[in-house]
């Protein structure tokens, strides 16, 4: 459904370009969930809003194709977006919840939404009342302000206005970050079953692996704004083929076991502005070999043709754990 080519982009700065996304290819099969996690400080939240190509200056795209039904969407006009945004492609960004209008009530917030895209004005209720019904919220919430919801029901609004316009294809950046475990679970929960009803395409972006492996058909694992894994939920988590990647599940604490202490990250992600010349990972990498700081590796296959890697050591470094 969504084909991504050679995509390069970055940030302009007062000393010069800057590149964050490195070569990103991938594609986003119909009626899936692709998960696509990493660090802060990835590239995750860079590549969401290109992918919706709401990407603005100081932001540049420098190279690269965005294939959505055939269409590539970084040549299409201003009108032309307008048209698909919201109606094809739907993008809940980071900290949504707290961009609804405060001084507006809900029910007009909904309103705005559908007459920017002139939506009949007949319809308005009904709309709304069926995408209510959805995410499980009363319709009480439209006569609220949205100081008057609590943080889980804001997000289910914000949700719902991603949903309004019938969307086939939705970019949610962390769409949880912030709420409480128990209402992160019910949400995510309630995204799996609309994405199943609907029959939707999503990007579920977190960097909260546990997150992902509960919700993704398929994961994508950032480092330094390149792809260093990816694969299915059953290749990434049962045979995890970068370091990154385990490292990252290994530091993640689970009820039952031990958390495994030698496995912790340690540092912070790469300086954009003077990535190392090898492998992205390797100063931070428990695996890295000398070789491992001056040859950059490229993507190739694992343990079968669609679980691919970026590690020029593999499989000998999983050969050791």
């Amino acid at each position: 459904m969504m084909n991504v080519k050679n995509l390069n982009a970055g940030y302009e700065t007062e000393n010069g370009y800057v590149p964050i996304l490195n070569k990103i290819n991938f594609s986003v099969k119909k009626n899936i969930i692709l998960g696509i996690a990493g660090e802060s400080g990835s590239g995750k939240s860079t590549l969401a809003s290109v992918l919706y190509n709401s990407f603005k200056y100081p932001g540049k795209i420098t190279g690269g194709d965005i294939l959505f039904k055939g269409n590539n969407l970084l040549k299409m006009k201003a009108n032309e977006l307008r048209q698909i945004r919201g109606t094809q492609i739907s993008f809940i960004p980071q900290a949504a919840m707290n961009a609804l209008n405060p001084v507006k009530k809900i029910r007009l917030q909904f309103y705005d939404v559908m007459i920017a895209h002139n939506v009949h004005e007949d319809k308005f209720d009904e709309k709304i009342s069926s995408i209510l019904e959805l995410v499980r919220l009363n319709k009480n919430v439209l006569d609220s302000f949205p100081h008057e919801l609590s943080g889980g029901m804001k997000q289910r609004v914000v949700i719902a206005m991603s949903l309004l316009l019938s969307p086939e294809f939705i970019i949610l950046d962390e769409p949880t970050t912030g709420l409480d475990v128990l209402v992160e679970h019910e949400i995510l929960a309630d995204i799996k079953k609309i994405q199943e009803k609907l029959g939707l395409t999503m990007i579920f972006i977190s960097h909260d692996l546990s997150i992902l492996f509960a919700i993704s058909d398929e994961i994508i694992m950032m480092y330094g704004g390149e792809i260093v894994e990816s694969g299915t939920y059953a290749d990434v988590l049962e045979h995890p083929a970068h370091p990154y990647t385990y490292q990252l599940m290994k530091s993640i604490p689970m009820i039952g076991h031990k958390l495994d202490r030698s496995m912790i990250i340690k540092g912070s992600t790469i300086d954009f502005t003077s990535r190392p010349e090898g492998c992205y990972f390797s100063p931070r990498c428990n695996f890295a070999e000398p070789d491992c700081t001056g040859i950059h590796p490229e993507l190739r296959a694992a343990d079968n043709a669609y679980h691919l890697q970026r590690c020029r050591l593999y499989p000998s470094w999983a050969q050791r754990i």
